[in-house]
């Protein structure tokens, strides 16, 4: 049987999130839900297009709610996407929770770590699962990195890079300081990301160091820290530049004993040795795709392999708030 969703906010995630699930034969969209139409919405999207796989057409017959109050009165559903500004993420996850449904919310989860641990003990409660969308967990290139610490094939990992920089976003007001301190700035929006699977492939690291010099000559949107860890460093940076066109841009390079891994751009990696360079393209990749059907894989059979749960998405906002404490 066919798990049916709610999409609740249909910017250009909520758009990315229901095309993924009209694609799947285990989903089915029950319904878009958002104060203005998916179809002016769709015409007037911004943020992250190359993810939208979406059209009018596709959504013809999807039913549209204006809010989650109607939304809830008028639909059947089994799960929620939550696709909404971060501020608005505690209200929806609750109310979805305690409705009985299984929600998936967007990074970074909530900026404050009593929202975060209220949603992980109300889904427990509900017994429902609880997913964070941490996306680049299932990015193809990043589970090369991840299985190659873990195998152990080029030896042990001795430094880690990780870099993630984009344009300003061209939508909220990212020079207003009440803004960015509301979103959690970049280092929630998007440096978050990094911090997330360095815990998620390395563990909890032992010690944060952060740059809070180059955090303030970028008005709070640039972060640069070094995380700790017995043997090795991981050193993360990222944030949002002027001018809005600025191209999005993320790499890692991570240096073993026998050898080195680099990725330059979504799908690309590359495996340096002594015996040359070994090149493989993800290009396909779908990770947003696989996220929630992993999702799904976790409501059906009780396996969260494949999901940041709450609980784990809640120690990454642990992790940002160690390094926001030492950028004030």
């Amino acid at each position: 049987m066919k798990l049916r969703f709610l999409v609740i906010g249909f910017g250009f995630m909520g758009q990315t999130h229901a095309g993924n699930l009209l694609k799947n034969p285990r989903a089915e969209l029950a319904g878009i839900v958002d104060p203005y139409s998916p179809f002016e919405r769709l015409a007037s999207i911004k943020g992250n297009k190359a993810t939208v796989h979406l059209t009018p057409e596709d959504i013809r017959d999807v039913p549209h709610y204006a809010s989650m109050e109607e939304a809830f009165a008028e639909s059947e559903a089994d799960a929620a996407i939550i696709a909404l500004p971060t501020k608005l993420h505690y209200d929806a996850v609750i109310r979805s929770l305690e409705r009985g449904y299984h929600v998936m919310v967007e990074k970074p989860f909530s900026i404050h770590l009593e929202e975060c641990a209220e949603m992980c003990a109300l889904a427990e409660k509900k017994k429902k699962v609880l997913a964070v969308g941490y996306v680049v967990r299932g990015m193809k290139e990043y589970q090369c990195l991840r299985e190659t610490v873990r195998n152990g094939r080029l030896g042990k990992l001795t430094f880690l890079s990780m870099t993630r920089i984009t344009g300003v976003p061209d939508w909220g007001n990212w020079n207003d300081p009440e803004f960015i301190q509301a979103s959690g700035g970049a280092l929630f929006d998007l440096v978050s990301h990094d911090l997330d699977f360095a815990r998620y492939c390395l563990g909890e690291p032992a010690e944060i160091r952060a740059d809070p010099i180059l955090c303030r000559e970028f008005h709070g949107n640039m972060v640069q820290a070094v995380l700790r860890y017995p043997g090795w460093n991981v050193r993360v940076e990222g944030g949002f530049v002027s001018p809005p066109a600025f191209p999005f841009r993320r790499n890692y390079t991570a240096y073993f004993e026998e050898g080195t891994l680099l990725s330059d751009a979504p799908g690309d990696f590359r495996e340096i040795t002594k015996e040359g360079i070994r090149t493989e393209s993800f290009a396909d990749d779908n990770p947003y795709y696989t996220e929630a059907d992993h999702f799904i894989t976790a409501i059906q059979s009780g396996d969260i392999s494949g999901i940041c749960t709450g609980e784990d998405a809640f120690r990454s906002i642990q992790c940002c708030h160690r390094i926001a404490g030492q950028l004030q």
